[in-house]
């Protein structure tokens, strides 16, 4: 029974990567003269990502693991570092010991990925065939992963669209979903960018922690440093502000800051177009999906349960608790 709630995350991924195949083909069909399983072969569009997007992978080769829509994207690992080792972010070794790190008070530092790594990758791509990649990317406000992808880029006759999300987990994932079912439609190399900033741009990310001390050590409170003292013994709500994290609220226990979360969830939820949540957790798996459960019936698709990415576990700590919300793709986008 101690899987159980594990068990129900990969479940709630499996609706979720399900309905996300569904809606690709739905929208194939209709593109006249397009068969829904024909692969575009000449004037593909490639993305890129970050591993913050907390999209599923391929440990090995970093491909998107969303059936025909992950088939051109790649998420490039950011690197964590605990103590004085290095892991590259999506190792088993990693998933053991940083939860352990984080209990333990360990120092847990990120990096970006090197310019060079994201070089290889739009290379790979390049060689691949591809016409264009568009590079999408942990808020510029967090990480300097947009700035190394434009360095990258830079170094390459090919043409890489940077794009910014200001978003994190799958507030960005949803955006580089978008940008590659355009890419799956047939879009050009700006119209799978100007997918994802769109979806970027109104997404939605807000999140509740035990505590502030991860943030407070990573550093990634530094603008609120005058507001850290009265935060520091409150359960806070924040929420992602043109690419920064802003405090919302002040709640002092965890059920009040849960449901001044939800409340804020639907106000957005219903001001937006078909919204889409997915819920992240780190070390809470049967809270996140609780929380999940509470919030499907605002959803417009199935809400995946997602375990934060290390980049961002490290930063937002044990019994942190998100939620993101994008609009729909439009149709014919």
């Amino acid at each position: 029974m101690t899987d159980r709630p594990a068990e129900r995350c990969q479940q709630s991924l499996a609706r979720w990567r399900s309905a996300i195949e569904a809606d690709l083909l739905a929208r194939r069909a209709a593109v006249p003269g397009r068969k829904p399983n024909l692969r575009r072969k000449k004037g593909r569009i490639a993305v890129v990502t970050d591993s913050s997007c907390s999209l599923p992978v391929d440990r090995r080769t970093q491909e998107v693991l969303l059936g025909q829509i992950g088939a051109n994207i790649i998420s490039v690992p950011i690197p964590v570092m605990i103590g004085e080792q290095i892991y590259p972010e999506t190792s088993e070794e990693l998933d053991r010991d940083l939860p352990l790190a984080l209990a333990q008070g360990t120092t847990v530092r990120t990096s970006r990925p090197s310019p060079g790594r994201l070089l290889e990758s739009y290379q790979s791509l390049q060689d691949q065939g591809y016409a264009g990649v568009v590079s999408i990317h942990l808020s510029a406000k967090l990480s300097g992963t947009a700035e190394a992808a434009r360095l990258a880029a830079g170094q390459l006759d090919f043409p890489v669209t940077v794009v910014d999300s200001r978003q994190a987990g799958l507030g960005l994932g949803h955006s580089v979903i978008d940008a590659a079912m355009t890419a799956q439609l047939g879009g050009s190399l700006a119209r799978v960018a100007a997918a994802a900033t769109t979806s970027a741009e109104r997404a939605e990310s807000l999140f509740v922690l035990p505590n502030l001390d991860q943030l407070r050590r990573g550093g990634r409170i530094n603008a609120m440093s005058t507001l850290i003292g009265g935060l520091l013994w409150v359960k806070p709500l924040l929420q992602l502000i043109e690419g920064e994290i802003q405090p919302v609220e002040r709640p002092r226990t965890m059920p009040r800051a849960l449901e001044r979360l939800h409340a804020r969830v639907a106000q957005h939820a219903h001001g937006m177009d078909a919204p889409r949540l997915g819920v992240h957790g780190f070390g809470n798996p049967a809270q996140a999906l609780e929380l999940a459960e509470a919030l499907a019936p605002l959803s417009a698709a199935p809400v995946p349960v997602v375990d934060l990415p290390p980049a961002l576990g490290a930063h937002l700590g044990l019994g942190a608790l998100a939620v993101s919300l994008n609009p729909a793709l439009p149709a014919g986008s």
